[in-house]
């Protein structure tokens, strides 16, 4: 036998230090390519062999595959479950057999053969080369594989003649398997003795293999969970603007998945987007809904933008889809949350001005009566002696101005009973649409002049309720009234009319200046007014909010400085003491 013919020398103390390193490297958790590149890398060293190949059985976890390398830096990665050890052993080959395929896919018979049997445990037809582990090895292909004459040259496989050649099986887990087959040129590298050190490292592989597979999916759940721990503490912080929270949120998404360099993110909700890369170049992309009460509101979006080999069995493990689904879930629940806490913020804010109100209308109801008798005693006496023949010229016009006084002082008191609620109204059935149309009629000339476009947009249904008919053409008048003093240069001032499955609404909508936020919870106060004092007493809004409060209604707005102002009046079908009743003899 000639020196290049022998067998590589492999002392146990090699054996430990080469199964270490396995099973360090597999500790660390790498990637599975890097993994197999790597371990390759190892075992080639080790054996001295040409080249390699493994097959990995699939389960329940993840599928099969198949890992090629080679000393010339070779690499070949192909996902198939092909190793399947409930298939049953073929008989050993014949001589002569044809690939059935190209490049990893298909290999020639005789070697997927002896791949299969490895795997199943049935190598029996391959006789003396069989070891008690089961494992296939020949130091002399010509001899062991059953070569028809000493001329045909060794069988080859990949281009290149193989002399020696190692199947070994080997055990992953409890129902997974793998097989590595291992091959050189050179002829006895393979003999009794180093087999079983070749066995061993097969072994310690396969429990790298699972080992490497559990620390993998270990550090990806820890930086899932780290990712939803910090989106939490993010989503926490209530005060935050959405602009910003989403932004936090999509900085956040990357570093979670497998490849964080090469990923793209994008979050919205309603018209607030934040993102992190181009997602339009992304190759491979998943996205989970933002939903909120059964409405989508919005979506969380990856995607990776650029390919890797690892993407030909799914870009995106089954915990990532999760994860996304998970932060799109919490994300929904924050916003949730937020809309509450604003939504109870408004109503402890509106009970604050009601309860405000109220108080204002007790005091306003005292006020008036204690004002209404002595004003009633000066203006009649004050027309009794208007009405003497013999008073000087400029007595009489002194009482004249009195009695305007009077007059003035009682149309204030009976503003004031309106927004006490202390003047009920005398309920007839009234059109919405007509008293709208009305009470623009006799502001069409004042809305003119001033330069006001007036668009209408009234229910065909004609809305019809029970109320006091004076008393609502105030609330239009007042409306309008005010909605023209916020267009000092012109503007729109836009009315709806709308029948509700309760009641009917009426909107009046300018586009003045706007009610600044600081004096927002005062504008249905008694006597508080941003105009000159001969422009208005402050009582306009004061009386709306008492007459609608007294037919069991609502009255809101929403404006925006500079931009204008929308208010909405809300008014039950019925009044409520005769809902009360109906439902009662019903």
């Amino acid at each position: 036998m000639s020196r290049c013919d022998q067998a590589t020398v492999i002392e146990p103390q090699d054996l430990i230090t080469v199964a270490r390193r396995i099973l360090h490297l597999a500790n660390r958790g790498p990637g599975r390519l890097e993994f197999l590149r790597e371990a390759s890398r190892i075992f080639l060293e080790f054996s001295g062999c040409d080249a390699l190949e493994l097959r990995i059985c699939a389960d329940d976890h993840s599928g099969g595959y198949r890992w090629q390398a080679s000393r010339t830096g070779e690499e070949r990665f192909a996902p198939q479950p092909l190793l399947d050890p409930t298939v049953s052993a073929s008989p050993a080959p014949a001589h002569g057999a044809a690939p059935t395929g190209d490049d990893v896919e298909q290999r020639p018979a005789w070697y997927e053969d002896l791949m299969k049997t490895a795997a199943a445990g049935a190598l029996g037809p391959w006789g003396r080369c069989i070891t008690s582990a089961g494992s296939f090895w020949t130091g002399d292909a010509a001899v062991d594989l059953a070569l028809s004459g000493p001329t045909e040259p060794a069988r080859e496989l990949d281009g290149g003649a193989v002399v020696s050649l190692a199947v070994i099986p080997f055990d992953i887990a409890p129902n997974r398997r793998g097989v590595i087959a291992l091959r050189s040129g050179r002829k006895h590298l393979f003999t009794g003795e180093t087999i079983g050190r070749h066995e061993a490292l097969a072994q310690t592989l396969g429990l790298a293999i699972d080992d490497r597979r559990a620390q993998h999916a270990l550090r990806e759940r820890v930086k899932e969970l780290s990712c939803l721990y910090q989106i939490a503490q993010v989503l926490e912080e209530a005060e935050r603007p959405i602009e910003d929270t989403l932004e936090r949120v999509v900085r956040l998404l990357p570093p979670a998945w497998q490849f964080p360099d090469l990923v793209a993110a994008r979050i919205r909700v309603d018209d607030h987007e934040r993102s992190l890369g181009d997602l339009q170049r992304a190759i491979h992309r998943h996205s989970a809904a933002i939903t909120i009460e059964g409405v989508r509101r919005g979506v969380v979006e990856v995607g990776y933008v650029e390919e890797r080999p690892e993407f030909i069995e799914g870009a995106f493990l089954t915990e990532e889809h999760h994860l996304l689904a998970a932060v799109a879930r919490e994300t929904a629940l924050h916003i949730q949350r937020c809309e509450a806490r604003t939504e109870r913020r408004q109503l402890t804010a509106r009970m604050r001005q009601a309860d405000r109100l109220a108080t204002l209308g007790q005091l306003a109801a005292g006020l008036a009566h204690e004002i209404n008798e002595p004003l009633g005693g000066i203006l009649g006496f004050a027309q009794l002696a208007r009405k003497h023949p013999d008073i000087p010229a400029t007595v009489s016009d002194d009482l004249d101005k009195i009695i305007r006084s009077a007059l003035h002082a009682r149309d204030i008191v009976r503003k004031l009973m309106l927004f006490a609620r202390q003047s009920p109204p005398l309920r007839t059935a009234v059109k919405l649409n007509a008293l709208v149309r009305e009470s623009l009629g006799l502001l069409s000339h004042r809305l003119r002049d001033s330069g006001i476009e007036t668009a209408l947009d009234l229910d065909p249904a004609d809305p019809e309720l029970l109320a006091d008919a004076v008393q609502l053409h105030q609330v239009v008048v007042n409306l309008c009234v005010n909605a023209l003093q916020a267009m000092r240069g012109g503007g729109r001032l836009a009315i709806q009319t709308r029948r509700r499955s309760d009641g009917v609404s009426l909107m009046i909508e300018d586009s003045g200046t706007g009610i600044p936020p600081d004096i927002a919870e005062r504008v249905f106060e008694p006597f508080f007014t941003t105009k000159p004092p001969e422009e208005g007493t402050g009582l306009g809004l004061s009386v709306v909010h008492g007459i609608v409060t007294l037919h069991g209604g609502e009255i809101g707005f929403q404006t925006e400085p500079g931009k204008g102002t929308r208010f909405e009046v809300r008014l039950p079908s019925v009044p409520p003491e005769r809902e009360a009743k109906i439902t009662t003899l019903s």
